[in-house]
């Protein structure tokens, strides 16, 4: 009996240590598995900030091939480039940075994700400083600048993926600038242009799905009419309280003329990229935004003033929800450079 015992006890002190070794191995294996997920997750960003790099720096590779003799236009079209690319790479890796210090709190080397980011920069500054731009006289810049203001006051305002091009030359009058604009919109390419918006930190989400919706059904009086609400929101959010002596911000062409003023102020229009834009997206604005003049005549470019109050006799076009679509991009975009 007392050998059976023995062996018994022997028996479960043998299995006891058995499972002490087991729980001892898998603590150890998750504690492996804790330690190695964070440097996994740290690799995936890394890959993703790679493919970034490799996205920014293939729009460069048409100008690398151009040749200048002009340091002061190479110097601009630098600035312009590096800018776009550092707002694009710094909200990508705060996007990034929030994703995975949310995922997991221990065990996040963040150091990883900044020293990809540099290499990031170092390859795109690289590029960049490798770009030739051909010279533009002054002449031809003031060509360029006055055909971007036809555009303007036709209603038409920056594509975001069509070439500089596409604006550097005056179309002559309203109808054939309507005729080779609208070629341009197609179903499938006003679905990126809404994905670009909504791609926006700034935009009303509620309100501008009501806009497509209503563009997408036809509705395009309603589509404007939101559309115009959302443009004179933003308007009215870029007038600094500080400049207002205590009175109340201006809407419509008011808020136009106080968000021209402050863009004067706090951008540097002598950059010939942010002259253009602005001076394309100043004059559609304050054509569209313009006083109805006592109603006495219709507006050839879809207006505010007649609109709102109800006094347009025309039919309110999908040509002109496109227009306002684009407007209220550029008018984000606007802020963005601001902001």
């Amino acid at each position: 009996m007392m050998d059976d015992y023995e062996n018994k006890e022997k028996v479960e002190t043998k299995n006891n240590l058995n499972e002490d070794n087991f729980r001892k191995k898998k603590s150890s294996q998750q504690q492996m598995q804790s330690l190695l997920e964070p440097v996994g997750k740290n690799i995936n960003a890394v890959a993703k900030i790679q493919q970034s790099t490799k996205k920014i720096l293939e729009p460069l590779q048409p100008m690398l091939q151009m040749q200048t003799n002009s340091s002061l236009m190479r110097d601009m079209y630098k600035r312009q480039i590096e800018a776009s690319s550092s707002a694009l790479i710094r909200k990508q890796i705060e996007e990034m940075s929030n994703i995975l210090k949310k995922t997991f709190i221990k065990n996040f080397d963040t150091g990883v994700i900044s020293e990809a980011a540099r290499m990031m920069m170092r390859e795109i500054s690289e590029a960049i400083q490798r770009i030739k731009i051909p010279d533009i006289s002054a002449e031809h810049k003031q060509e360029i600048i006055e055909a971007y203001k036809a555009w303007g006051i036709y209603g038409w305002t920056i594509d975001p993926e069509a070439s500089i091009k596409a604006f550097s030359y005056n179309p002559g009058d309203k109808k054939t600038a309507d005729n080779i604009a609208l070629k341009r919109y197609s179903k499938e390419k006003m679905e990126q242009i809404f994905e670009m918006i909504r791609e926006s930190k700034r935009v009303k989400k509620l309100d501008f799905e009501e806009a497509v919706f209503d563009y997408q059904h036809k509705q395009y009086k309603s589509c404007a009419l939101i559309l115009f609400s959302l443009i004179d929101a933003l308007l009215i959010r870029l007038q600094k309280k500080s400049n207002l002596d205590g009175k109340r911000r201006k809407i419509g062409l008011g808020a136009v003329n106080a968000a021209q003023k402050r863009t004067e102020t706090d951008l540097n229009t002598e950059l010939f990229f942010t002259h253009m834009f602005c001076t394309n997206l100043f004059v559609c604005l304050g054509k569209v935004f313009e006083g109805g003049k006592d109603f006495k005549n219709q507006p050839d470019v879809i207006n505010r003033n007649f609109l709102g109050h109800g006094m347009m006799t025309k039919q309110v076009r999908k040509k002109d929800c496109i227009q306002l679509f684009l407007l209220y991009y550029n008018t984000l975009e606007l802020l963005d450079m601001i902001y």
